[in-house]
């Protein structure tokens, strides 16, 4: 049931307890999150996820300070605080967009992060240790990555007919 996702997947805003709470009921810790955050490394998000974050970070009326100057400037002029186009997206990964590799981690570091929850990655200690062994070493992130989507794979597998249909074809809507 679609109006059950929002509660069951991670937003932008979230904080590091919000990512931690979520992925702790679910059975995964807290290397897992870090670990799939990595697949921020493809993929693109819409302005609305993190125009916040751009003009009036926390109600302040100024951006997130911890934003490199650049990604700012660059991300503005894509996304205005009022108005413009609702289809307009920017990359996770502002360095190597179309390439599935570790730098996600390394321009976390470089205040590069794109979303406040990548952002909070590596300013939260719990996380940051996590995220300074990854952006380190790519064949790490792709190991760890392996497994951690290994474990998501195992969330809410459906066993016999008394915990839920199996469907025997995919492709068909219910």
């Amino acid at each position: 049931m679609a109006s059950l996702v929002y509660a069951n997947v991670p937003h932008a805003n979230s904080t590091i307890d919000d990512l931690l709470k979520l992925f702790s009921s679910k059975g995964l810790t807290i290397n897992d999150l870090v670990v799939l955050s990595g697949a921020h490394s493809i993929g693109f998000a819409h302005c609305k996820n993190f125009v916040n974050r751009l003009y009036n970070f926390r109600g302040t009326a100024k951006p997130d300070p911890d934003m490199d100057p650049r990604l700012l400037k660059s991300l503005r002029m894509s996304c205005p605080q009022y108005g413009g186009n609702i289809n307009v997206v920017a990359p996770f990964d502002a360095t190597t967009p179309f390439a599935f590799d570790n730098a996600y981690y390394q321009n976390l570091q470089g205040k590069l992060g794109l979303l406040a929850s990548d952002k909070a990655l590596f300013l939260d200690p719990r996380t940051r240790p996590l995220v300074e062994a990854l952006a380190k070493d790519k064949n790490k992130f792709f190991q760890d990555f392996s497994v951690a989507m290994e474990h998501l794979g195992n969330i809410g597998v459906k066993r016999g007919k008394k915990h839920g249909e199996i469907r025997r074809v995919c492709n068909m809507h219910l």
